[in-house]
């Protein structure tokens, strides 16, 4: 071919595929232009789609306006569900990785989270310091100690993550390196304090030997254990809560069977749009039951509905139907919290702080007691004990949870015991409000007593406390006084050495402040490796709030 009939060839190929790769960036925005999307397939990922962004109306807008619509656009383009499903497809079947950092993925296609560095943990990577196991080991024995102050019972489950249960399906590049946290903590309260610690791993390990072939405790495709996992757990709950109180009634395995069902559940399959492919066994829990099976299953309709009203979301009760026994009724709080009632029944009263795993023993445990209230809530809830006047006070977690969750606080530090130790304190770290970063819109103000002070008009932004040098062998006690308009929460959320974002549910404390003028709280701080800033919400409702004084003193620990 001669040299300038070559060149034209080449010149026109090049147009063809400029104008092909165009067409093809082009395709999915002008479908997208065509057809309105809808949110429904971004639900199924558990969050939220980008709303599309307003026109701008003032400059500060357009400058925003170029991300906001790129995360709209991301969210909403036409063809998406079916690039993310093709995407995953060859990730897990042609090369065997996860498609996603929030999963590992083992033979078989069992999938594990790496949530709260679970990876980490169970290969004894992120372990526990001596510090930090000591506080653990000494907040849980004053947690006992403030139940038996009020008549009630106290103990603390740790639920084992998958991997520690089918280690055999963990990517086996994976390897051990230590004990796990949850090995570490169960050890050194053994040897250390009385305190009852339950390690569910022992029943359900035990409960795995004894499986049908095929069957599993925990699903492959998601994160907790299924109706087979959580019976035996809920069994050894109400083993060691009978030998704290009696009247707890103990049930045997032989009470249970189980019955094959095409329901799903827990499962990455439609997070990955994959759910007609990737399919997993489950079974459910059939036993005698004063709350019928099928309450439960509207009650979880109910609480994966994404239309709930406001009213719905603060309290939804559950009542009989024609044809169920009477005598029971559930209630809803917030959306999450459930609280189980039955009448006319001589069992003892619960309270149960829980987190996701706690789901699955919710219909388990409600028949051992004429009233459960199930908090889904990482915190030893005082509030809700001194309401519920429970006998026996339960907390389960994940064992991911220890690496999660920061004991920063102790039941026992009554703001009367914190006023007397600050008052004892010669080590200031903070005084004044002079070093504060402010939140838009805080300014400062005249208060009665001629002193200065900081109006907080609060819609969620905080103050920020410059960053403390707490001394070895002590803890950050926080005094605050302020005014506020109304019966609220005031947050104090902090960063650790581990953890360099914020969490308000792991790492933040919460105290109740009434309305009024002049309140003062004290919140210790017992954070090992405490970093960064603390953030100070003064209430947790918009309101304006008038920031007095604040100081911070070392304590010893």
């Amino acid at each position: 071919m001669a040299p300038h009939v070559q060149g034209r060839f080449r010149a026109v190929c090049d147009r063809v595929l400029a104008g092909l790769f165009v067409a093809f960036c082009a395709v999915p925005a002008v479908l997208t232009w065509l057809e309105p999307p809808t949110s429904g397939s971004i639900e199924r990922e558990f969050r939220r789609p980008a709303p599309e962004p307003k026109r701008p109306s003032n400059r500060a807008e357009a400058e925003a306006w170029p991300a906001q619509f790129d995360a709209w656009y991301q969210d909403h383009f036409a063809l998406r569900p079916r690039w993310i499903r093709l995407h995953n497809q060859l990730s897990l079947g042609v090369f065997g990785v996860s498609p996603t950092s929030e999963i590992v993925v083992g033979p078989d296609t069992w999938m594990f989270t790496t949530r709260d560095r679970a990876v980490d943990v169970w290969r004894g990577a992120d372990p526990f310091s001596a510090e930090e196991l000591e506080l653990w080991t000494r907040v849980l024995e004053d947690r006992r100690e403030w139940c038996a102050q009020h008549g009630v019972q106290y103990l603390f489950a740790i639920a084992p993550n998958k991997e520690s249960i089918y280690p055999e399906y963990f990517p086996a590049r994976f390897d051990k390196l230590g004990p796990s946290r949850r090995e570490q903590l169960v050890a050194h309260v053994a040897q250390r304090s009385d305190f009852p610690l339950l390690d569910l791993a022992e029943p359900v390990l035990t409960a795995k030997t004894e499986l049908p072939a095929g069957e599993q405790l925990y699903y492959p495709l998601g994160t907790h254990w299924n109706d087979r996992g959580a019976v035996p757990a809920a069994l050894a709950l109400e083993a060691r809560l009978h030998a704290l109180d009696a009247r707890v009634p103990v049930r045997a395995a032989n009470a249970f069977r189980f019955e094959a069902t095409d329901f799903q559940d827990d499962s990455w399959a439609g997070r990955l749009y994959l759910e007609d492919r990737l399919r997993q066994p489950n079974a459910n829990a059939v036993f005698e039951r004063a709350i019928p099976a099928a309450a439960w299953e509207r009650l979880r309709l109910f609480l994966e509905r994404r239309d709930k009203t406001p009213s719905e979301r603060a309290r939804f009760e559950l009542t009989p139907l024609d044809g169920e026994p009477a005598g029971w009724r559930i209630e809803v709080e917030g959306g999450i919290h459930v609280h189980v009632r039955r009448e006319g029944v001589a069992l003892p009263r619960a309270v149960v702080f829980h987190d996701s795993m706690g789901e699955k023993l919710r219909p388990l445990l409600a028949e051992s007691f004429s009233s459960i209230a199930f908090r889904w809530v990482p915190d030893f809830d005082t509030a809700t004990i001194e309401a519920e006047r429970p006998d026996v006070v339960l907390q389960v977690f994940v064992e991911r949870a220890l690496a999660a969750v920061s004991l920063s606080t102790s039941p026992l530090d009554t703001q009367e015991r914190l006023a007397a130790e600050f008052a004892q304190s010669r080590t200031t770290l903070l005084a004044g409000l002079e070093r504060l970063t402010l939140p838009p819109g805080a300014k400062s103000v005249a208060v009665p007593d001629g002193q200065g002070a900081l109006r907080v008009d609060y819609g969620g932004s905080a103050v920020e406390l410059p960053e403390l040098e707490v001394p070895a062998g002590h803890w950050a006690l926080v005094r605050v006084e302020l005014d506020s308009p109304l019966d609220t929460a005031l947050l104090l959320e902090f960063l650790t050495a581990r953890f360099a974002t914020y969490s308000r549910l792991a790492r933040g404390v919460q105290r109740p402040l009434p309305a009024g003028e002049g309140r003062v709280l004290y919140v210790k701080l017992r954070v090992p490796g405490l970093s960064g800033r603390i953030r100070l919400h003064p209430g947790l409702a918009a309101g304006s709030y008038r920031l007095r004084s604040l100081e911070v003193r070392a304590v010893p620990q």
